[in-house]
């Protein structure tokens, strides 16, 4: 095989394949090569882990990609983050932040159809199977179960080497690294971040519905039957956090995350991970107790943060997981896709223009580094007062309002990249990094934040009318006057609530 396209993509995983779909939508008469490994159609309920979407990445899936059909018909609802902090074996007698008033949800012919801004729980070879499935009839040319065994990258026209039965030289103007794995002879420009977190997760066969924990007719009472389920749980604990997220597929997805400086390494054994769990939570390892696991064994990772310089001047570029890595609490990494494909789609676009790329090439790197940084700061350190319902309840409600009113804001509105935007509201971002900088250390002090109910009660995420404002405006701007006045009233709320964690107001 002797080829030449466009854009080769080297990965077909949700980054690969999303880029993919976004160009030929966005550019036309692009032709887009995607080189992967694997073969499709992939098995369901034992893909990678990335399986719930957040505002921001969710949006870029449904309306950018075009997967919303997809998306609302063959996967679930997302009903937003819930948090459960304590170790009591009755849920009703924990801590509970999150959606609970079913009248925040858009119910259509009968059906629950999720929150004003659609989030998605996804398994995510089903998803990913339909993405493959829509590249090809969009004309993008899939080589599947092969390789690249060596990147020639030269600024007049790339050359990947292929290996396997297909192989041979696929040619290009762009070459996009948008997998894990490395590349024979190249070496990514990669800069710490300053956080490690280790994790084990695997999936449950069938459901399970934290909303059924608890016998207390108030705890029941406070929303209707399976609405929790259909959140991404979290457990709290010092040092660790463990998530439930139910799959479409019939399964549900346990994890368990932690700092490695404040906790011993967990175990990789099923039987092993089941102890831990147990000694962490009595009621969680009960309810997992007779469910059997899908894969032979749990997956593990140890992973330090990172950020990667994604964007070329020469034509190439990093995307997705090779591109920075945060942590998975918020489930930023479709966000993280989101960002570097959107930034690159543009830097394409302008190439074929005739423009010159240099300076959009360190436009687009500043911002999505500092989109990376800026995750990193909501993790560093934190992890060590996870179990303090009055440090986790402030944290998550603060980090929410911050998310809806500036990231998804943005990117939202298409003003993520937008140069002459960003300029004009310097001010509001330093007041943003100086609010935060400031905040985020009284978090990892620990230090009471006395803004929300304390103790072992319910916060209606819902029911918190300014981080709802700034949750709803995110979606609701006509123009960049509407965008900037949002801003500027999020970050009054914000302000607000930082007096009033230090008792100045």
């Amino acid at each position: 095989m002797n080829e030449r396209t466009d854009v080769a993509i080297i990965g077909g995983g949700l980054a690969g394949l999303s880029l993919a779909l976004q160009l030929t939508r966005r550019i036309p008469g692009v032709e887009v090569a995607v080189v992967d490994r694997g073969r499709r159609p992939a098995e369901e309920r034992t893909s990678t882990v990335g399986e719930s979407f957040a505002e921001l990445g969710a949006h870029y899936l449904r309306d950018v990609v075009g997967m919303a059909d997809h998306l609302e018909n063959d996967e679930l609802p997302k009903l937003g983050l819930r948090f459960f902090v304590g170790d009591h074996w009755d849920l009703g007698e924990r801590f509970e932040l999150g959606v609970l008033d079913p009248a925040i949800c858009e119910v259509r012919d009968g059906r629950l159809v999720g929150l004003p801004l659609r989030t998605h729980q996804v398994d995510r070879a089903r998803l990913e199977n339909e993405m493959a499935r829509r590249c090809v009839e969009a004309g993008v040319h899939l080589i599947e179960e092969t390789h690249v065994t060596e990147c020639r990258l030269d600024p007049g026209g790339h050359s990947l080497i292929l290996g396997g039965e297909r192989g041979g030289a696929l040619d290009s103007s762009w070459v996009v690294f948008a997998s894990n794995g490395p590349v024979p002879g190249h070496r990514l420009e990669r800069r710490p971040l300053g956080h490690r977190i280790g994790a084990r997760w695997f999936r449950a066969e069938g459901e399970l519905d934290v909303g059924s924990w608890s016998d207390d007719p108030v705890y029941v009472g406070r929303t209707f039957p399976g609405f929790r389920r259909l959140s991404t749980n979290h457990f709290m604990g010092r040092g660790y956090w463990m998530w439930l997220i139910p799959l479409p597929s019939g399964v549900t997805s346990v994890g368990v995350v932690y700092d490695p400086a404040l906790m011993d390494r967990l175990p990789d054994t099923h039987e092993g991970l089941h102890r831990w769990i147990e000694a962490h939570d009595v009621r969680l390892a009960h309810e997992l107790g007779g469910r059997a696991p899908v894969e032979t064994e749990p997956h593990a990772i140890e992973a330090d943060s990172f950020v990667t310089r994604c964007f070329h001047p020469d034509r190439w570029a990093v995307v997705g997981g090779a591109a920075a890595f945060a942590d998975v609490l918020y489930s930023p990494g479709a966000d993280l896709i989101a960002l570097g494909n959107t930034l690159l789609t543009g830097l394409i676009e302008r190439d074929r223009a005739g423009d010159r790329l240099a300076g959009a090439c360190a436009v687009a790197n500043r911002v999505f580094e500092g989109f990376a940084e800026g995750l990193a700061e909501i993790y560093r350190g934190h992890y060590g007062n996870f179990g303090v319902p009055e440090v986790v309840g402030p944290k998550v409600v603060w980090d929410s309002a911050l998310y809806f009113g500036f990231n998804t804001l943005l990117f939202r509105h298409g003003l993520t990249g937008d140069v002459q935007f960003l300029s004009r509201i310097q001010p509001e971002l330093l007041t943003l990094r100086a609010l935060q900088t400031r905040v985020q250390e009284r978090f990892r002090r620990g230090d009471p934040a006395p803004v929300l109910p304390t103790g072992y009660t319910t916060v209606d995420w819902g029911h918190i009318d300014w981080l709802m404002s700034s949750y709803y405006g995110a979606e609701r701007q006509p123009d960049e006057e509407g965008v900037i006045r949002h801003l500027r009233d999020v970050i009054e709320s914000l302000e607000r609530m930082a007096r009033r964690m230090e008792g100045s107001a």
